[in-house]
């Protein structure tokens, strides 16, 4: 019978990703102190969870290229509000993780991920939109 080898992550994308959560992490931490008032704090909490997110995938190669891909359109798309809270490092961090999903050739997203990274965003600020009317 064949070994079942688990494969793990490559070094340059699980870097980009954990140099992602560690720029999002510090954006996070100086809002949070010198940010303003009016921002519960879940919005926070929320933001450094969506980019620790790919890094618990670090055993699935595949997997963590999607969610890197997901994550980085959705705080690309969510930088304009972001920055509105003191997030302005988010950007760095989306493009960060958009480079750590295409940086494995062989475990690229597929055009069913890209797709989803596409739409989704758009989706969000529809469905804002429609809760402020």
């Amino acid at each position: 019978m064949g070994e079942v080898v688990p494969l793990r992550v490559k070094r340059v994308p699980w870097r980009l990703a954990v140099t992602a959560a560690a720029v999002t992490a510090g954006a996070v931490v100086y809002a949070a102190a010198v940010g303003k008032g009016d921002v519960p704090g879940a919005v926070y909490v929320v933001v450094v969870a969506a980019v620790v997110l790919p890094l618990l995938m670090q055993e699935a190669p595949a997997s963590f290229g999607r969610a890197c891909l997901i994550v980085g359109m959705l705080l690309l798309w969510g930088a304009p509000v972001a920055a509105e809270f003191g997030l302005g490092p988010v950007v760095a961090a989306a493009l960060l993780l958009l480079a750590a999903s295409v940086a494995d050739p062989a475990h690229s997203p597929d055009c069913a991920s890209a797709a989803v990274a596409l739409v989704l965003p758009p989706l969000f600020y529809l469905l804002l939109l429609f809760a402020a009317w």
